[in-house]
Formats: structure tokens, C-alpha cells, sequence
């Protein structure tokens, strides 16, 4: 089977790792985890490191199919409403979004958003396939984020989203609204059965080197490997994310997560992005 090319892309504030995917024998393309440039000081939002993918796009005359979505996002506004407008390509998340939307809108006080997913152009289904040229996508559903998250796998490459980070960094927070830190640990187990040359490509790290494999996972992930059983990988997130400062993107990233990636109105007074108390979500 043909591999896809794949060109990472990290952004700096966020950490998020946006990732441009293409099929070498027909030129269609896909973007996971699209992000925008946002300052939650002055509530400015800016396209300038997405629109530099979106250039290559162009610059390469690719086709654009798909925007996966790996979950309803909390370290990063989704910038899949502005691809989508650039593109035409259709966004994709997965299919439980739809008990998160009518959980998450009503608290955050949002009602122009479509309870039952119509704002997405796909709900992928667990182990649902989406076909991109020579190659297929595969939608594997994560129980460990809020309903909706999702990794993917295509050829060699699986997309991991927050969960399962590089050897060194371990898993994704747990304290952010709908992770469970067990439910975390039994989605990684899924991951490590896959063949040991699998890639695992993140989507959020600390540093410009995140790229593992899965039987550097299995040997050396601070908090996934083999040795660590399901209590002690609680036991170890809890602690980790006890120090970690509050997620000061969340309350945004959720208001725009939930419309399939597009911005808020401008309100008549008042702030875009009211405060919200995540403790509530």
C-alpha cells in the first residue's frame, strides 16, 4: 500500500501540531487539527500560521477532501470554519459529538449552534473508513475525551490527538471538561496493539521533536508503557495535571469547537468569548 506524505506543522503559542497529509498518486489532501493564532488578552484572532498551509495547498495544486477534527478542542481555537471557507474541503469529527453538543451548548450559553451535528460535514463512526484517492482514513473513537473525540488512521500513520503524546511528555491532560484519565488509559491500549512500526503522530508537544513510533510508546512513554497498569496511570496524570496552569483557551476553544470550527458573532457589547467556569462543563 502507497504511504501518504505527511508534513507537520507546529504552532508555537499552542503547542498544537497541525499536520498536512497527502496521497502521492492523485494529489488529494487532508488537514488534521487546523489551528488559529488567537490572543485571549485582547480576544484578536489571526489566520496567519494556517493560511501558510493552506499556500502550500495552492502552491502544490492539491486537492482538499477532509478537515479531521480529533476532538472538540481545548488548547487551541479549531481554524476548521476559515479551511473549509478557503477550501471547500468537508470538516470531519466523530460521531458522539452530537451528546457533547447538546451537553456543552446549553452551559456555555450558546444557542446558535446545531444540537445535532449538522454544523459538521461528517460524524465519523468507530472503525468507519473515509476514503481520500489510494488511500483510506480510519476513524478509531476515544472514550478518554469529551464524546466525539477520535484518532485516525491512515497507511503507517496514526493521529493520536491530545491522548498519546511523544515517549517523553506521556498522555494529554485529564483535567480539562469530559477527559477521564481511565477511560485515557484504555484508549492507549487500543493504540499499542497496533504493529510496532506504526507512527504515532500527536497533536500537541512541547518541543519540535514529537514523532515516535509504537513500539517506542510500548517501550519508553512516561505514563503509557506496558509496565504501567490502568491505576497507576491515574494516579500519575491526577498528579501531573495538578501542576499544570489552568487551560486559559478552553472557554474560546469550546465556543468555537462546537460550530465546527467557525467564530462566534461580534456582539453588539460585551466580549466575544464570555468567561466560563470550566468546573460546570
Amino acid at each position: 500500500m502507497m504511504q501518504p506524505e505527511i508534513i507537520a506543522y507546529r504552532h508555537p503559542t499552542t503547542g498544537t501540531v497541525t499536520y498536512l497529509i497527502v496521497d502521492p498518486a492523485t494529489y488529494l489532501c487532508a488537514i488534521v487539527d487546523p489551528v488559529l493564532d488567537f490572543d485571549p488578552a485582547t480576544e484578536t484572532v489571526d489566520t496567519s500560521f494556517i493560511n501558510r498551509i493552506i499556500a502550500e495547498i495552492r502552491a502544490r495544486d492539491l486537492g482538499p477532501t477532509w478537515i479531521l477534527e480529533t476532538g472538540l478542542h481545548t488548547g487551541h481555537l479549531s481554524a476548521a470554519g476559515h479551511v473549509k471557507y478557503e477550501t471547500g474541503a468537508s470538516v470531519c469529527i466523530g460521531a458522539g459529538v452530537v451528546e457533547s453538543l447538546k451537553r456543552l451548548a446549553p452551559k456555555l450559553g450558546e444557542t446558535m449552534v446545531d444540537l445535532d451535528g449538522w454544523d459538521f460535514d461528517k460524524l465519523a463512526q468507530d472503525g468507519e473508513a473515509l476514503p481520500m484517492g489510494g488511500l483510506e482514513i480510519t476513524a478509531i473513537a476515544l472514550t478518554g475525551r469529551l464524546p466525539g473525540a477520535v484518532a485516525y488512521k491512515l497507511g503507517d500513520a496514526l493521529f493520536t490527538g491530545d491522548l498519546m503524546l511523544a515517549p517523553a511528555e506521556g498522555a494529554g491532560r485529564c483535567d480539562v471538561p469530559g477527559a477521564d484519565a481511565g477511560k485515557a488509559w484504555d484508549d492507549a491500549r487500543k493504540f499499542l496493539k497496533l504493529p510496532p512500526r506504526t507512527r504515532v503522530l500527536p497533536g500537541v508537544s512541547a518541543t519540535e521533536t514529537f514523532e515516535s513510533t509504537i513500539a517506542e510508546e510500548k517501550a519508553a512513554n512516561i505514563q503509557l508503557n506496558d509496565k504501567i497498569d490502568r491505576l497507576d496511570f491515574i494516579a500519575l496524570r491526577t498528579a501531573a495535571d495538578a501542576f499544570l496552569p489552568d487551560p486559559v483557551l478552553a472557554g474560546a476553544a469550546l465556543r468555537v469547537a462546537i460550530r465546527a470550527g467557525k467564530l462566534p458573532s461580534e456582539p453588539e457589547s460585551g466580549p466575544r468569548f464570555p468567561p466560563v467556569d470550566l468546573t460546570k462543563l
